[in-house]
């Protein structure tokens, strides 16, 4: 099961993210750090803000003077994101004054290096704050994930949900919620027994965990076999299409579950969405969510649920 991952990734797991508009800069980096961590490079902030949309690097090197975003703005823009907040950023800078070190501070970053590059200063401070960022992770799984299924838990619902609320109002972006539960699931444990059932759900939450795409989409396990999928910055349509996907993928599983008319483990979703200029409040679109669950269950089961909306598999 999941509990007996934590903890097990190394600096050997670890990736770097570089970000520099000079390609021999790049080059320089890389090489000083290839043989201790995974390295891979940007030429703009921008570069690096599109590559945290569907990765997120354990650690990001990043240049200060760049073109159109630099590296100071690429940050601040960087530390709005809750999911992308914590990711660790050491400045490269050919400035040691105390003006630009105080700016440096201000941005957000965690420490900086001074151009031209010291290559041992420069890989153990790498070094130094990965291990960090891994305690760091290790910590927040600890506290944060539900060590059956390795989704996150309610604790992690608690303290995440409200940042994300706060980000859409602010941001101006619509935020998808999707609850999910495994159909028959009861039955399922009845026939099989509780040790195939825990089986079941983890390999269920790690399908959809791979499935989601984007770093900023979380799974939650909220109680038992019912799941919540967080989706920032999504609209209606766009949750829909994910939500497809998620269901269609758990279907092709092919999990046996012979006391389900579809012989196999499937899901019910319900879908709703608070939009940035809507005065609902998010227990609202969570209830919204759990009608739609539940018409979905009482429906047919294997399908979404959401306003207008019926998709069966």
């Amino acid at each position: 099961m999941y509990n007996k991952q934590v903890g097990e990734r190394t600096l050997d797991d670890c990736t770097v993210l570089i970000v520099d508009d000079q390609a021999s800069s790049r080059l320089v980096l890389e090489t000083l750090l290839e043989d201790m961590v995974s390295c891979v490079s940007v030429a703009s902030g921008q570069d690096a803000i599109d590559y945290c949309k569907f990765r997120t690097p354990d650690l990001i090197l990043m240049d200060i003077s760049m073109p159109e975003l630099d590296g100071h703005e690429t940050t601040l823009l960087l530390r709005k994101k809750p999911s992308l907040a914590n990711i660790p950023i050491i400045f490269v800078t050919s400035s040691s004054s105390d003006e630009e070190e105080n700016k440096c501070w201000d941005s957000g970053c965690v420490d900086f290096v001074l151009k031209p590059v010291n290559a041992c200063t420069l890989r153990n401070r790498v070094k130094s704050h990965l291990n960090h960022k891994l305690r760091y992770d290790l910590l927040e799984k600890l506290i944060y994930i539900d060590k059956l299924t390795g989704a996150y838990n309610r604790h992690y619902l608690d303290d995440y949900l409200p940042r994300l609320v706060k980000d859409g109002l602010r941001n101006v972006c619509p935020l998808a919620l999707v609850i999910f539960d495994v159909d028959y699931f009861k039955l399922y444990n009845d026939m099989y027994g509780h040790l195939d059932g825990d089986s079941c759900l983890w390999k269920v939450s790690k399908t959809i965990n791979e499935a989601l795409l984007r770093p900023m989409d979380k799974l939650v396990r909220i109680g038992g076999e019912e799941f919540l999928v967080i989706l920032p910055n999504t609209d209606l349509e766009g949750a829909k299409l994910v939500t497809e996907r998620l269901l269609t993928t758990v279907y092709d599983l092919n999990l046996p579950h012979a006391a389900s008319e579809y012989e196999r483990v499937t899901l019910s979703a319900g879908l709703a969405v608070k939009q940035a200029d809507d005065n609902k409040t998010i227990d609202h679109v969570m209830l919204e969510a759990d009608k739609n669950l539940y018409l979905a269950k009482t429906g047919g089961r294997n399908q979404l649920k959401m306003p207008s909306l019926t998709k069966s598999l």
